[in-house]
């Protein structure tokens, strides 16, 4: 019943070591002995064992010794090894255990307490086994997931596109902080993800967290973890993700949304990597690289005392803008080619071809939402294009479809107009917002999916500019 797995028997007195070869044969073990621990290391790397039966008091090195040896082993860690100890040997067994022995036998022993251990190293075998696939599996699915946000995915050939490659390529391999600038939409923590994944860092983890998302007091728990009782539901320590993201990198979304009190506790972090969970009064200490985002302008904020200029001097080590979708139209092509390839492969629905009428439409739209907005009037062509071969114009939506906005601020002759920039941008504003409303009938939560901006924004625009018809619908 026991055929097939392997016992490396381990002890240096030769006619002991013999009785214990005799009973493992005789239960059905395939058995291989050594008498000291230079052979076991040497047995260990020859015939990889499925346990180890290991004797304590040897000559050097001794049983713990080989036992520190192997453990600390990525290749052998995993193999279950027991201790054979003097009987009432109560140090030996917990210096034996504290070293990543997985049990012990106290001797002499009975031949069914020594069988019924082997058994259950077993299945401890078993379960590393498995620990193990999953850990190959989970490796590998998120190498296959990085390869997917690898800078040969950020799609672009403008020239606006191409400076960013370049900046990319030059400080990938830098621990500074690194602060990304942008509209939203445009594909802040896909840079991020670059970045990370074309470093020396890519084999430590990658961690995500949009500030916004959370208030201050799980924010704070969620960036440095707590330990139990720190508050009301604290029922355990819980490791937060600058710890999980130790030897990786942190990108922290939506920073100019950070209270001032979370802009204190992280300008502690970056300048000497030390954070204290909440609840402890013990510091840790970590390697992280922090990349930061925002759709903010934080100079502006900085000078109405919303922001700490120290903290961003701190995150701006390196600061990386990405252009929005209008300011690179030429990529727009591109992005759609592989928007549809993309949704192909997710749906099963044919690749449709957009014709010049679509694409030009496309072209001149000024998409406020960028990248994001397009991707998702992409999937929208898709599916209201039902089974024709081609992606028609009646499939976008009414704002692209309409899409005078690209030349709103321009006269009869094509030239553009001179005036007050600030005024003309105001009445822009206005006239999407109002045509914006006339199509979706007033339904706000529309409306500012299809601008690209907050309801609440939206909300607050509205009662600018028509402050008479400003009531909720």
């Amino acid at each position: 019943m026991n055929g097939g797995v392997r016992v490396l028997a381990v002890d240096d007195n030769s006619d002991a070591l013999f009785a214990l070869e005799a009973l493992l044969r005789d239960a059905g073990f395939d058995v291989v002995g050594a008498g000291s621990g230079a052979e076991t290391l040497k047995k260990v790397q020859e015939t990889h064992p499925d346990v180890i039966l290991l004797d304590v008091q040897m000559p050097a090195p001794d049983g713990f010794e080989v036992t520190k040896i192997l453990k600390q082993d990525e290749r052998y860690r995993y193999i279950p090894i027991i201790l054979l100890t003097g009987k009432d040997a109560s140090d030996d067994i917990v210096h034996g255990l504290s070293l990543g022995a997985n049990d012990y036998v106290t001797k002499p022993f009975s031949a069914d307490e020594l069988l019924a251990r082997i058994r259950a190293a077993m299945r401890t075998k078993e379960l590393y086994a498995e620990l193990q696939r999953v850990t190959d599996e989970a490796g590998e699915l998120r190498r296959e997931k990085n390869q997917d946000k690898t800078l040969q995915h950020i799609i672009g050939s403008s020239d606006a596109m191409k400076a960013v490659f370049r900046m990319i390529e030059k400080i990938k391999d830098s621990s500074a902080s690194v602060l990304i600038t942008g509209e939203s939409g445009t594909g802040k923590e896909l840079v991020a993800h670059a970045l990370h994944t074309t470093s020396a860092r890519k084999e430590k983890p990658f961690v995500a967290q949009n500030v916004s998302a959370l208030q201050d007091t799980l924010l704070e728990s969620e960036l440095f973890g707590h330990v139990r009782g720190a508050f009301t539901g604290a029922v355990k320590d819980k490791l937060g993700l600058f710890a999980i993201a130790d030897g990786g990198t942190l990108f922290l979304d939506e920073l100019g949304e950070m209270s001032p009190s979370m802009q204190a506790k992280l300008l502690r972090v970056l300048q000497d990597g030390t954070f204290v969970p909440v609840g402890d009064t013990r510091p840790k200490k970590v390697d992280v690289r922090v990349i930061g985002a925002t759709h903010r302008k934080l100079g502006e904020m900085i000078s109405r005392g919303e922001f700490r200029e120290d903290l961003y001097y701190r995150l701006s080590v390196i600061e990386l803008e990405l252009p929005p979708l209008r300011e690179r139209t030429e990529d727009i092509p591109l992005l759609v080619d592989s928007f549809l390839l993309a949704y192909e492969k997710r749906t099963g629905f044919s690749k449709k071809a957009v014709n010049k009428e679509v694409m030009q439409i496309l072209q001149r739209y000024r998409w406020p939402g960028n990248v994001r907005q397009l991707q998702n009037e992409v999937e929208r062509m898709m599916l209201l294009s039902g089974d024709e071969p081609f992606v028609l114009a009646e499939s976008l939506s009414p704002a692209v479809r309409g899409a005078p906005l690209m030349q709103s601020t321009t006269d009869t002759s094509g030239e553009v107009s001179v005036g007050n920039l600030k005024s003309a941008i105001e009445q822009l504003e206005r006239r999407m917002i109002q045509a914006a409303m006339k199509l979706y009938k007033n339904n706000k939560s529309e409306v500012a999916k299809v601008l690209g901006i907050s309801r609440s924004g939206l909300i607050l625009k509205v009662q600018t500019y028509f402050p008479d018809e400003s009531n909720e619908s």
